[in-house]
């Protein structure tokens, strides 16, 4: 498997003291994938194509909004539904000619069919799928390769369970053959120590909400619930992951 190397942002990841760094990048690959479909590149008929064709998922069309670009916005959205009301032309037209019940159910399974083949594409996930690759094959290519990246990650604070997942399944194109059972279970020893520590940080956030220890120090676990909720379910996640 080939892929281009990303290793300064995946140094700078595992240096940042972050609950998952793979979370962190894939927060700056959603944000540079949203600067592109809402600047220049809205103007080049190429991409144009691509949107028509594609389009996004309901969360990044939201995110798209939410950047308060209408022009650029505009101008996609103007051909994206034109192009799909012309897919979609011929179920729209059964659904309106359609008469009694069985006719009418076969053309309401049409529509649904046809929509959802039409929401399947997002070239934002695209984007990020591409650069999570890199991240997850840069990741565990540097465990084996270089000996301080190894002891950086493992004083790191890991990952999301989400990403976890993927990193150690991943792992076995990145380290050479008969390495990948170690990389995983010193992945696996690492994560467990820091669900017990974020473990440990939600009980105690537990206990000072009890009256009697209100006057006791935090230890740290003020943000617990934020730390804990991304720990469980990880943050920028493509829909259709790796």
């Amino acid at each position: 498997m080939k892929l281009e190397l990303e290793r300064i942002p995946v140094w700078d990841g595992v240096r940042s003291g972050s609950e998952c760094f793979i979370c962190d990048l894939m927060g700056e690959a959603q944000g540079d994938a949203i600067a592109f479909y809402l600047g220049s590149s809205v103007m080049n008929p190429e991409t144009r194509v691509r949107v028509n064709e594609s389009g996004f998922c309901p969360s990044h069309w939201q995110m798209l909004l939410a950047a308060n670009k209408p022009q650029g916005l505009s101008l996609m959205g103007d051909t994206y539904l034109s192009t799909t009301r012309e897919k979609m032309k011929e179920a729209i037209g059964d659904l309106r000619r359609a008469k009694g019940a069985r006719a009418t159910k076969r053309a309401v399974e049409r529509y649904k069919e046809q929509l959802r083949e039409r929401e399947a594409g997002c070239l934002v996930c695209t984007a990020m799928e591409g650069r999570l690759k890199r991240y997850l094959f840069t990741t565990a290519y540097l465990w084996e390769q270089e000996a301080e990246f190894r002891s950086a990650l493992l004083a790191s604070k890991g990952f999301c369970l989400h990403h976890f997942s993927l990193l150690i399944e991943r792992a076995s194109d990145a380290v050479s053959r008969g390495r990948w059972d170690a990389f995983v279970s010193e992945m696996t020893e690492l994560e467990e120590k820091n669900l017990d520590r974020v473990a440990q940080d939600l009980y105690w956030m537990t206990q000072m909400h009890k009256s009697e220890n209100r006057d006791k120090d935090w230890q740290g676990a003020e943000d617990a619930h934020r730390r804990g909720v991304d720990k469980m379910t990880g943050r920028n996640r493509v829909i259709d992951p790796v």
